[in-house]
């Protein structure tokens, strides 16, 4: 399992977004073309790999910071944080 660190890293990968201008208080609306319907592939490929279950892909979209993503991949099905 990741860290919240390296998933952040990831995400950033992922949306192509440099790392220093990227946080998980981060809104997903206003990184504009970064968050369009490839990152959102992208980031649903991610965290389907790295959370290992399935997660619905309307929560996904539903998100609106990084946190709301890295918490969908860092919580299991009770709520409980898994990742540091």
């Amino acid at each position: 399992m990741k860290n919240r660190q390296e998933m952040l890293e990831i995400l950033g990968e992922a949306m192509e977004i440099n790392s220093v201008d990227f946080t998980e208080e981060t809104v997903l609306e206003n990184l504009g073309d970064a968050w369009d319907s490839v990152a959102i592939l992208s980031v649903i490929s991610i965290i389907d790999s790295y959370a290992q279950k399935s997660i619905p892909v309307n929560l996904i979209v539903e998100s609106k910071t990084i946190k709301d993503l890295i918490d969908l991949v860092c919580k299991n099905d009770n709520q409980v944080i898994i990742c540091q």
